[in-house]
């Protein structure tokens, strides 16, 4: 939330991004690639916000995984091999290490309606996240509902991707 604000802050003091909505009044009457391209231009700070937010996440954990996977025996004995740096890191290393990436992959696009639904009111993008905030403050349970379930399926569905992702390219989790 903090990234947004600051982000929205330096966007107005410097005028490079627009800081709210989702069409320029200009664009409104232009044809649709132009339309198209300013609703592009104004997605920017939101979708930066939120990869901004998730990014020392999954860096954390890339750097966590692969220092483990470093320190593995197959890894001390490929190196005494004489395998060269990057095909070791890349052909051996690095599968080996996308099990917990893959997993976290999945819990984020999980997540990432959740927390698009904060980064929608903060940034003024009118989706989901605004809608959500009227109807609670009107009380309107249907809607409230709904989008809690449509949350909770995007957490199902990327905990399902998550699984069958790693079902393709880990062959421990495969039965005979």
């Amino acid at each position: 939330m903090l990234l947004a604000i600051v982000l929205l802050v330096r966007a107005a003091e410097t005028g490079w991004l627009p800081v709210g909505g989702m069409l320029s009044p200009s664009a409104t009457a232009g044809n649709s690639a132009d339309r198209a391209r300013d609703i592009v231009w104004h997605m920017v700070l939101p979708v930066a916000v939120l990869v901004w937010g998730m990014l020392p996440v999954l860096l954390r954990h890339i750097r966590a995984t692969m220092g483990e996977t470093l320190d593995a025996p197959f890894a001390v004995s490929a190196r005494a091999h004489g395998i060269p740096r990057l095909r070791l890191l890349y052909r051996h290393l690095l599968p080996a290490a996308m099990n917990p990436l893959v997993s976290l992959f999945g819990f984020s696009l999980g997540t990432l309606p959740s927390a698009s639904l904060l980064v929608e009111v903060v940034t003024g993008w009118p989706g989901i996240g605004p809608l959500f905030l009227d109807a609670i403050m009107a009380r309107d349970f249907a809607v409230v509902v709904a989008v809690v379930v449509l949350s909770a399926s995007f957490l199902i569905a990327g905990n399902l991707a998550a699984d069958l992702i790693l079902y393709r390219i880990d062959p421990r989790i495969r039965a005979k």
